[in-house]
């Protein structure tokens, strides 16, 4: 489970930037599940507020620990300094996988790792935590997590966790797939939905993971009562290459059924065909789902069915957790102070905190919190002129 992730210098962050997804004792245990992260946050404020830039935060720190070995060697590493200074920027992320806690640390500049460690210690009361791995620049300083393989050659924009994976080390194995388990539709350049941006190589996925397609089939039947079934269908183009696409099957009078075209479906079933594959994946690998506006084309009343997902002990054995971006205020209300994180911006900086710590007695579990929120008593609304200056 992720606990926690931050970043200093980095996109609109001047100073650091800290997410916490721990959940201490006095929390309702509805919201708990028993579990010590919560498995849902909320990210809210005003347009330009960090919102989105905050996800982008635990994104990099995902793509850089698995996907950075596979980049050019002369490649710059993508993120974006505070207002493109060129101070180094430093990010971390905790989490928990297989009953061990780890923090990983990363110092960077846009052409090369300044420094990178590794701590671990048992998910238990009283265990010490460990520094096992420190690398700076290019040499390893110290070393605990694994033994031998002075051959490992390591690259200034590649993370120590992406390059040890590349020499199939198996001390590296827990903490990769960690990383690896988490899908987000947020980067460098913004939203990058797959779905929706490559429907047809989304079909192909589909054709290909019929546990997948089955998922998605059975909650678009669920959310529009007007489809009956989804096929892949084949075809052969004038290159005598063999094509996929999806045909919806509607119900129509006398219990037959009539098929249309994707591009014939509504903004919101399109929608759910791109997004519900997301959601499969995590949820059925315990993973962390990235989504920037992740209510954009679906209707209110289908939000909370998509939460209920994570936020229901039934429906989320494996512990997937969910991190989200939302200008629907009736959310806040759903998930409550303890999973809500508040945005603001002054001068040009932004920061933010979890609403369980404001001492307000508005701000109470069993309350609504778009109440205060729309009425500016708990920050995070966007300050509309009245007039034209």
């Amino acid at each position: 489970m992720l606990l926690g992730f931050g970043g200093r210098n980095c996109w609109c962050f001047k100073d650091w930037m800290q997410i916490d997804m721990s959940l201490g004792d006095g929390v309702p245990s509805d919201v708990s599940m028993g579990l010590p992260a919560c498995t849902a946050m909320c990210f809210k404020g005003a347009n330009a507020s960090g919102k989105t830039n905050a996800l982008k935060v635990y994104s990099f720190i995902n793509d850089f620990a698995t996907f950075s070995f596979s980049d050019r060697a002369d490649k710059n590493i993508m993120f974006s300094s505070f207002f493109h200074n060129d101070e180094p920027a430093e990010f971390y992320a905790e989490f928990i996988t297989n009953d061990i806690y780890y923090r990983y640390e990363l110092t960077v500049s846009k052409k090369a790792v300044i420094k990178e460690q590794l701590f671990r210690k048992k998910n238990e009361d009283g265990s010490r935590e460990t520094e096992i791995f420190v690398r700076e620049n290019n040499e390893i300083t110290k070393n605990s997590l694994y033994r031998g393989h002075k051959d490992i050659l390591f690259r200034d924009n590649a993370s120590f966790i992406s390059t040890l994976k590349q020499y199939n080390l198996p001390e590296i194995s827990d903490i990769y797939d960690f990383f690896f388990r988490t899908v987000a539709n947020v980067g460098y350049y913004g939203i990058n939905d797959r779905g929706e941006e490559d429907p047809e190589g989304l079909t192909e996925y589909y054709y290909k993971h019929p546990e997948d397609l089955n998922f998605a089939i059975q909650k678009i039947k669920y959310f529009d009562t007007g489809i009956e079934n989804i096929e892949i269908k084949t075809r052969v183009d004038e290159k005598g290459v063999i094509r996929v696409y999806p045909v919806f099957f509607h119900s129509v009078s006398d219990k037959n059924t009539k098929p249309m075209a994707f591009g014939e479906e509504s903004r919101g079933t399109q929608a759910l065909y791109c997004k519900l594959v997301n959601y499969y994946e995590v949820l059925s690998k315990g993973g962390v789902l990235v989504l920037d506006e992740f209510d954009v084309n679906l209707h209110p009343d289908i939000l909370p069915y998509l939460l209920d997902w994570f936020i229901k002990k039934e429906n989320n054995p494996k512990h997937a957790q969910i991190l989200f971006t939302t200008h629907n205020s009736d959310i806040m209300d759903i998930l409550g102070r303890y999973r809500t994180y508040l945005f603001e911006k002054e001068e040009g900086e932004s920061f933010c905190y979890r609403l369980d710590e404001p001492k307000s007695p508005s701000l109470r579990n069993d309350r609504p919190l778009s109440v205060p929120y729309k009425k500016h008593l708990i920050g995070g609304f966007p300050k509309i002129a009245t007039k034209e200056e």
